[in-house]
């Protein structure tokens, strides 16, 4: 390449939104239904007249007026009236509410800081892979195996643009190589910026001091460690693979022992796949490691607590158990967690059109109104048995529509184009995969609920910079703010329509 030759810029898109299968803007379930009421009111015309056939015919037209009218966001009204129905019956039931430790008043209470809700249920483990290193396994309710890494990427800085395409390749050739792979189920990556405590700092400066030196270069260095303490940020990702056990085996636990034993066989290769396309090294957490990255998540002010002790040479022995928050109460719209305060999105619509390798820089860098800020993108691949009839009916579902409409719009015709490109890239071996993005941003301190609009004004904006639609997970605050933590979790049901 010469000096005046400029890189080619490359170009990423052609994400699409499932649409559904009914009658135009209707569902599958809402096209049978109109058909069951139509057959029913040719009944009643019949036999009772067709005055009775107009006057029950006139509720149901509006029913479907209504059903069809949707929001940026894909929701209805009906959709958005069943989330405030299942927020007020839970808030009436009080299941937003969480106590436990010491304010249990349960007669069973252990007094432990258990975890809330879709989490009770989960176990660690640990193992060693092929090459004698330690691992976490983290058991789900459903029988899901999920490992979690901690990964350490140079960034983007001082990098030039053909090192950054090559590094975007080599993530999807691992995220085809996963979604071809036996067992494996789901991935989730999860960037979290939160503010530095400094005692990295002062371990760090410690370590390396020469106590033979200067006593003026000793002062200074102390003055300029003292200075800079509580002023950084920590930048920390999480790489989590969830597997299912084969059902081969005759018990569950034999299914675990040698999904883990298989899993413990995979680790190497997948870990030197992540530090190809990561540009950095890849670290299995441990039990404890994993324990306090669930404990700093509901309770932020617990962080100095560790960094502390670490610092004085402590261990903190911590089980999962006991990580959970003490008090946790779910809102509309936040999620009160110890001595944090949360608010959770989803995103309803991926980048439109095509983007380039950098588009989610604004919302994954580091902001100063989010004191805590956690990016959480949910991969779910697509069985490659299955693979085939999913893009194929993609595509009858789009032609179909273009055929339906009176006025085909431009936009019919390039989902039609786009639904074929998909068809043809798996048959020529690509892999498709479902994905989402939550994020979570979290606040301390006095003036919490003042300091949440300022952080949510700077998340959504953020967002918009990325080419994101995004929506408040309104009455689910403390269900996604688990989906953000690197455990694994992934909704049933993984829609991209406003909520999960």
């Amino acid at each position: 390449m010469s000096a005046t030759e400029q890189p080619q810029v490359v170009t990423y898109g052609g994400w699409r939104v499932s649409r559904p299968a009914g009658l135009g803007k209707f569902t599958l379930g809402q096209t049978l239904a109109l058909f069951i009421c139509a057959a029913g009111l040719v009944m009643v015309e019949m036999t009772a007249g067709l005055s009775w056939a107009v006057v029950l015919a006139a509720p149901l037209v509006l029913v479907a007026l209504i059903s069809t009218v949707r929001d940026k966001h894909g929701l209805s009204w009906f959709d958005k009236r069943g989330e405030k129905m299942k927020f007020r019956g839970a808030r009436r039931r009080k299941t937003n509410l969480f106590r436990t430790g010491l304010l249990d008043v349960s007669a069973s209470s252990s007094w432990r800081c258990r975890l809330p809700g879709v989490l009770g249920s989960l176990n660690l483990s640990e193992h060693q892979d092929a090459w004698g290193r330690v691992f976490t396994v983290v058991h789900h309710g459903d029988g899901r195996l999920t490992v979690p890494m901690a990964l350490a990427p140079a960034g983007e800085d001082l990098v030039d643009r053909d090192a950054i395409e090559r590094k975007v390749a080599l993530w999807g050739l691992l995220l085809m190589d996963l979604a071809n792979e036996t067992g494996v189920v789901g991935a989730t990556v999860t960037v979290e910026t939160s503010p530095d405590t400094g005692q990295r700092l002062v371990q760090e400066v410690s370590a390396r001091r020469c106590q033979d030196g200067p006593e003026l270069a000793r002062q200074i260095v102390d003055d300029v460690v003292a200075a800079a303490a509580g002023t950084g940020v920590r930048v920390r990702t999480w790489v989590t693979v969830s597997f299912r056990p084969e059902v081969s085996a005759t018990t569950r636990r034999d299914r675990r022992e040698r999904a883990v034993q298989e899993i413990a066989m995979r680790l190497p290769g997948l870990t030197q796949i992540l530090v190809e396309s990561g540009d950095g090294a890849v670290h299995l957490l441990d039990r404890q490691e994993m324990t306090r990255v669930v404990r700093e998540a509901y309770d932020p002010e617990s962080a100095a607590v560790f960094e502390q002790a670490a610092a004085d040479g402590l261990v903190v022995d911590l089980d999962l158990s006991e990580a959970g928050p003490i008090s946790a109460e779910a809102d509309w719209d936040s999620y009160r967690h110890d001595s944090g305060l949360s608010r959770s999105w989803v995103m309803s619509r991926p980048p439109r059109g095509l983007v380039q390798s950098r588009v989610l820089r604004r919302v994954l860098e580091v902001s100063r109104d989010v004191e805590i800020k956690r990016v959480t993108i949910l991969y779910r691949p697509v069985d490659p048995s299955r693979a085939p009839d999913v893009v194929e009916k993609d595509v009858d579902k789009a032609t179909a529509r273009q055929r339906m409409a009176r006025r085909p719009t431009e936009r019919m015709s390039r989902e039609v184009a786009q639904a074929v490109k998909t068809a043809h890239e798996e048959a020529s071996g690509a892999a498709v995969l479902d994905f989402g993005v939550v994020m979570t941003a979290t606040v301390t301190g006095d003036q919490a609920r003042e300091r949440l609009e300022t952080a949510s004004a700077a998340v959504t904006s953020a967002a918009a910079g990325s080419h994101l639609l995004t929506r408040v997970a309104y009455g689910a605050q403390d269900t996604t703010f688990a989906m953000g933590l690197p455990l694994g979790l992934v909704p049933s049901r993984q829609q991209l329509t406003g909520g999960w």
